[in-house]
């Protein structure tokens, strides 16, 4: 826990425990609940403001991380009133990620407040400290943070930028210059979140959508060309897919019963043949001695979604897959048959690390 290193003095004036005189002629009180301090100033202990008789009420332990926001607040409305707070520019990664597709473009642009910020320099540690329009058409929220805070989801049409700093060792709290530099050499301004006002991020977005298209296409032609999938001979079902020795922390991979023996923390693809046929594709766990991150052969399953359906067994071609009906997934004989098979017929497809998030496609 920090220890109090400012407080404000008789006239509301931050003042830093080096900056005092030592013990209860300080004239400083605390900024919770108004009680005289005392400099505590020793030669053993890191300097710090204390209440008389360690009279301090539970909620006073919140006082240094109070007075330290106040500072980074001053730090930075001090920059932004001498004209050195530019803000960065603004950037995102657009990105589809799908059976076949890895396509992503990085979009950037600038963003400058017209006119003054307003600053709310007592504001709540989840609300802005000051707010501005930006020339962009989004208003802008400007938070302080200190460490690795989570800040509130972003309200319509509002941008979010914030200033961090991670905590500062006690030997620069002393006094305001030296933290001041601190702030300055550590303090990162960044955005969180921009709306795309500028449209750019759908501008991107479709571009990457024709771009996955055209993968397709060419795909399928070159399947086609090939002869399309070719026949299994030898139907008898690929073993699972080994991995690792030990089961992963379930907090780290979690399991999803529409996927059976799925292997931990991979992507699934839904495809959507008709109002009552889809099917999940995802790679299968690996039983065996074997790590499945580094395994150069994986198998991959096709389970049907979000449960077994009647028929579901002799749906697909053997082409793409035999059922295995003790684990309930047709076990696939090609990964790329399988996907120019399902792609070719599905309505719509989806893909992500939760399949639960498809039953509504």
């Amino acid at each position: 826990m920090t220890l109090l290193f400012a407080a404000p003095d008789a006239s509301g004036a931050l003042r830093f425990i080096g900056e005092v005189e030592r013990g209860a002629v300080c004239g400083c009180s605390c900024p919770v609940c108004g009680s005289a301090l005392v400099a505590r100033q020793g030669a053993a202990n890191e300097w710090h403001f204390a209440h008389e008789a360690s009279q301090e009420r539970p909620e006073c332990e919140t006082a240094a991380d109070r007075m330290l926001r106040r500072l980074m607040v001053e730090h930075v409305q001090t920059r932004g009133e001498a004209g050195g707070l530019s803000l960065p520019p603004y950037q995102q990664r657009v990105a589809i990620v799908r059976a076949l597709i890895n396509v992503h473009e990085d979009v950037q642009w600038g963003a400058q407040a017209m006119g003054g910020l307003q600053w709310r320099a007592e504001a709540a540690p989840d609300e802005p400290v000051a707010q501005a329009r930006l020339d962009t058409g989004a208003d802008l929220h400007l938070f302080v943070m200190v460490g690795e805070g989570q800040l509130p989801p972003p309200q319509t049409g509002c941008a979010q930028l914030v200033f961090r700093c991670r905590l500062p060792p006690g030997s620069v709290l002393r006094d305001r210059q030296a933290a001041e530099q601190y702030l300055a050499q550590h303090g990162e301004l960044a955005w969180a979140h921009h709306p795309d006002t500028l449209g750019l991020v759908a501008a991107a977005q479709a571009r990457l959508e024709a771009r996955s298209r055209q993968i397709y296409a060419n795909w399928l032609a070159m399947a086609d060309a090939a002869g399309g999938p070719a026949t299994v001979v030898d139907a008898r079902p690929p073993p699972l897919f080994y991995g690792p020795s030990t089961r992963p922390d379930p907090r780290q991979a979690p399991r999803y019963a529409c996927a059976p023996a799925h292997a931990p923390n991979v992507s699934f693809t839904l495809y959507r043949l008709s109002p009552t046929e889809a099917w999940l594709l995802y790679l299968l766990e690996r039983v065996g001695p074997l790590d499945w991150r580094t395994a150069t052969e994986k198998f991959y399953a096709l389970a049907p979604y979000p449960g077994p359906f009647d028929g579901w067994a002799q749906a697909l071609p053997p082409s793409v897959g035999v059922a295995d009906l003790d684990v309930g997934v047709v076990r696939c004989t090609g990964f790329l048959d399988a996907v120019t098979y399902l792609s070719r017929r599905a309505h719509s497809t989806r893909s992500g690390r939760n399949p639960l998030a498809f039953e509504a496609v």
